[in-house]
């Protein structure tokens, strides 16, 4: 009985650590050979998506777009504003990328530990594009994705 029972919690144990650890994903830079931990939250559907990603101390929020059809760069420091409930700011991206082989477009923009701190609570995020402004509502799901993610950056 006591052999069951200590299976059973240990058993808990790891499937507890293994919840713990999947929701910070890591993979190998191939650029640097850098250990990068990120998570991704869906913002409409598979095809549009927000990436936070860390490096050592470099923290980086990436917009990710499969269905946008500007092929060309955006303009430097675009706008991506954020309403929250500890306050509204904006990010400006410092890259965009787009081109006929990379079939994703790509705004990146670096984080601060206090940018971290105001995205909490986000209720919602506007990306301003030359042509287009983004809009997206964040539920309480999504909060909690975004939350999730905030704590691998840390």
């Amino acid at each position: 009985m006591n052999c069951a029972f200590l299976l059973g919690v240990a058993g808990l144990l790891i499937v507890a650590q293994n919840h713990c650890f999947s929701q910070c994903k890591e993979k190998i830079s191939p650029a640097n050979h850098q250990t990068v931990h990120y998570h991704t939250i869906p913002l409409s559907g598979k095809k549009e998506y927000l990436t936070l990603s860390r490096t050592g101390e470099e923290r980086v929020l990436s917009y990710h777009n499969e269905q946008i059809s500007l092929v060309y760069h955006v303009l430097m420091f675009t706008e991506m504003r954020f309403s929250s409930s500890k306050g509204n700011f904006s990010l400006y991206s410092t890259t965009s990328d787009r081109s006929n082989w990379q079939p994703v477009f790509i705004l990146s923009s670096p984080l601060t530990p206090k940018d971290l701190e105001k995205m909490k609570g986000t209720l919602k995020i506007e990306i301003l594009l030359p042509e287009d402004t983004k809009v997206f509502t964040f539920t309480p799901a999504k909060n909690e994705l975004l939350n999730e993610a905030i704590a691998c950056m840390r």
